[in-house]
């Protein structure tokens, strides 16, 4: 069995809206609702659990009612951090999945993931243990110090901005989430917390169109992308 997680607790703040950025309009339909129809149409993902904020899960069940999206198993309040509300979903998962069976995390607002993108980042997991989608960076990329001085200057071949599915076994995430929340580490990368019980992840190229919206800029490109290669 493939679960997916899908994660819409953020406030979306950075990006100025009065309401949850999944709830922005694009081509008269929110943004979960392109997230949602992606995995619904797709043969790999069986299940999907959405962790969403109180107030906004209501909102969500109009719209998987009304699109009648069937792979929709619960939606699991969130709670503050990304983090905390993934691990949250865990727990509720852990009575209903074995140990094997692959569990993809992704954002609510990386709408424009391609069905071979999923397709091969749970084929990469289920080969490597842990597999991620993240795409090379374009520019160079300069690591620095806490006063912004470079400390070094990474080779860009070898340099990728992450992106989600990311996916690994259940047995392998619960005993990261474990140790996280255990060590008080707090990570926006799902397979960073992997990288910290030993399991390194297989990195799946894909399209620079499978970017996240976090600013308002990002929903200007959303409705550009939406116009060009889906209509």
């Amino acid at each position: 069995m493939n679960y997916l997680i899908i994660t819409a607790g953020g406030k979306g703040e950075r990006i100025k809206l009065k309401e949850n950025k999944i709830f922005a309009d694009l081509n008269n339909q929110p943004l979960i609702y392109w997230t949602l129809k992606i995995f619904e149409d797709n043969q790999i993902v069986d299940k999907i659990i959405l962790s969403a904020r109180k107030e906004d899960i209501k909102k969500i069940n109009i719209i998987i009612k009304k699109h009648q999206f069937k792979k929709i198993m619960a939606i699991i309040e969130a709670s503050n951090l990304r983090q905390e509300s993934t691990f949250k979903v865990l727990k509720w998962l852990k009575s209903k999945t074995d140990k094997k069976d692959l569990v993809g995390v992704h954002n609510a607002v990386n709408l424009f993931v391609s069905d071979k993108e999923i397709k091969e980042v749970y084929k990469a997991a289920k080969e490597y243990k842990a597999a991620l989608l993240a795409y090379q960076a374009k520019d160079t990329v300069k690591i620095s110090n806490k006063k912004n001085i470079v400390e070094f200057t990474p080779l860009r071949k070898f340099s990728w901005y992450a992106q989600t599915p990311q996916v690994a076994n259940f047995g392998d995430l619960w005993k990261a989430f474990i140790k996280a929340d255990k060590d008080k580490f707090i990570s926006t990368d799902d397979t960073q917390l992997l990288e910290r019980i030993g399991i390194k992840a297989k990195i799946v190229p894909c399209s620079y169109l499978n970017f996240k919206i976090t600013f308002p800029e990002d929903l200007i490109l959303a409705k550009e992308v939406l116009k060009v290669f889906f209509t």
